[in-house]
């Protein structure tokens, strides 16, 4: 990572923590999460039997993709908005890959370490692969994504002189249930960003949770190790970390529910005192209640009409919903209408 980006991130973080502290509905961004302690907290909450969405939706890709990579065609350029780890894309870029497809895969995460560490491993795995790591949120790095994609076209039409009608595919990867971290609102203004930067031979691949039954949704973000309360809890761990933050875990609880009403997991940090949090870098205090909250997350979960819905709603035609044998997941393969 260098000086410029560990500033820019670090200047990020602050102002949002500030503005979130300052609202009067507290609450932190999601994002924040997936500093390096957090996206290791993640992958032990993905192995917690009650957490079905990481297994559920890796078990779709490995059945699936064959049909996937026929559907792109032979060459393909994968971007992927918050890559993280790469685990599942793996699955997908190992059927490609065993297929003798040229693969060049664009990740796109807000965090650095993430990426250097993810691009490093699959580099190993896949040598012939061409990965290069964008660090950015989704708007601007799918703009960059994109560039880099249409130069890569260009130099590969220069260098193979008699045959300069290849065509490429451009694969958008949204996996993991990101999507329902949004606002719908949000969700929209995001996936008719997305449709704007592609062509008609292009897709979208998005991964939906899906309603259920809501004692299998309270488990799964209430597991019994404690796994995504130490996960949530990290959240104010890094504002200590990297703001100079005075925050005691010890005195807020993990609360997470479903909203029957609103379809959502909502995730919170619940104060069990008034207390005083100073935070050094910003220079400021903030005063939390006994049984106050700071929002840290919300989890939408979709059913396969509002999933079409929504996708007409941005311009997209769903060529296939994917989903498990419980119907607990849905991986939505759309192209552009």
């Amino acid at each position: 990572m260098t000086l410029q980006q560990n500033n820019r991130e670090f200047e990020e973080f602050a102002s949002d923590v500030a503005r979130c502290l300052a609202s009067k509905n507290k609450y932190l961004s999601p994002k924040y999460f997936y500093d390096k302690v957090g996206s290791q907290l993640f992958e032990q909450i993905c192995l917690q039997p009650e957490y079905y969405l990481t297994r559920t939706e890796a078990s779709i890709l490995n059945k699936h993709a064959p049909l996937i990579s026929k559907l792109a065609g032979s060459n393909i350029q994968i971007i992927e908005l918050g890559s993280g780890s790469s685990s599942k894309t793996a699955i997908l870029l190992s059927y490609l890959s065993s297929q003798k497809k040229r693969i060049y895969y664009f990740p796109i995460d807000i965090s650095s370490s993430i990426l250097t560490e993810s691009e490093r491993k699959l580099k190993l795995q896949f040598p012939n692969a061409s990965i290069i790591g964008i660090r950015s949120d989704y708007d601007t790095g799918i703009d960059r994504a994109t560039t880099e994609c249409m130069a890569t076209e260009e130099k590969n039409k220069k260098n193979k002189k008699n045959n300069n009608n290849i065509s490429y595919t451009k694969l958008v990867l949204f996996l993991g249930s990101s999507i329902g971290n949004f606002e719908l609102i949000e969700a929209r203004t995001l996936l008719r960003s997305v449709r704007e930067k592609l062509h008609t031979n292009d897709f979208l691949l998005i991964g939906f949770d899906l309603q259920k039954d809501e004692s299998v949704l309270n488990a799964a973000y209430n597991d019994k190790a404690g796994m995504t309360a130490k996960f949530n809890l990290n959240l104010l761990a890094r504002i200590n970390r990297e703001l100079g933050g005075n925050f005691e875990l010890g005195k807020f609880e993990h609360y997470a529910f479903y909203s029957r009403e609103r379809h959502r997991i909502e995730m919170h940090l619940v104060s069990k005192t008034d207390q005083q949090l100073y935070i050094g870098a910003l220079g400021k205090t903030f005063a939390l209640r006994k049984g106050e909250s700071i929002h840290t997350e919300n989890s939408y979960k979709y059913s396969l009409s509002q999933i079409g819905a929504l996708a007409k709603d941005c311009g997209f035609t769903i060529e296939r919903n994917f989903t498990d044998k419980k119907r607990w997941f849905d991986l939505a393969l759309l192209s552009p209408s």
